[in-house]
């Protein structure tokens, strides 16, 4: 009975933990909107969120914790584990897996576009969020570098086309910057945009299919 309740005490300690992480988080995501990163003090978010800036700090460390906490959270609601697993079990159909990775993407970036307008623009400025913008971005150039290598063992980059050049092709038009373009700026449907992106990255970056004219005139 006794450790019944010790188990109570400890499910109820973490669910309201969590219930607490979601209030800053959702605290903090508000006041960068509203009053830009800098202006948006511990204590602004603590009065917002209902706790003590001391809470804020056992919780999530500082305010670069929470961006992070923002950006772990968008990645959760876009379902990373689900385009990890999707990606792995399309292993030998590259086409799927460009198709899994940029659907994931555009996921990502929609769920959080303000967010991660608010760590581009501040990480010119701000020396940790230009690290965490590097280090994001550096992160999402690995992933294409796996992939394209993976690719180009199996013959299937266009000709003439190096792992580094496509690399570099598939981390840039698939970034955020190219989304707030299109998406923000000029206006496309997301569904509009992920047809051209995927039709556009597929002819960049793979050898046309066996029998296409494209396949003819590329030998």
């Amino acid at each position: 009975m006794t450790d019944v309740k010790r188990s109570y005490r400890s499910t109820r300690r973490r669910e309201q933990a969590e219930e607490t992480r979601r209030r800053i988080l959702a605290a903090g995501r508000r006041l960068f909107v509203d009053l830009g990163y800098g202006a948006a003090t511990m204590e602004a978010i603590a009065d917002e969120a209902g706790v003590s800036v001391q809470t804020i700090y056992a919780s999530l460390g500082s305010k670069r914790g929470i961006l992070l906490g923002l950006l772990d959270e968008m990645a959760e609601e876009a379902d990373v584990a689900g385009m990890q697993a999707a990606v792995a079990a399309a292993s030998g159909d590259p086409r799927r897996q460009l198709r899994e990775r940029l659907a994931f993407g555009l996921r990502f970036y929609a769920a959080g576009a303000d967010i991660i307008q608010i760590a581009r623009t501040v990480s010119g400025v701000e020396p940790d969020l230009r690290e965490l913008w590097n280090e994001g971005e550096g992160r999402r150039q690995s992933q294409a570098s796996t992939l394209i290598a993976e690719w180009d063992k199996a013959g299937v980059l266009a000709p003439g086309l190096t792992v580094r050049e496509a690399t570099d092709v598939m981390w840039a038009l698939s970034g955020p910057d190219v989304f707030r373009l299109f998406i923000v700026e000029r206006g496309w449907t997301r569904s509009r945009y992920e047809a051209w992106l995927t039709a556009t990255l597929e002819g960049l970056l793979f050898r046309p299919p066996l029998g296409t004219p494209d396949h003819q005139d590329r030998r």
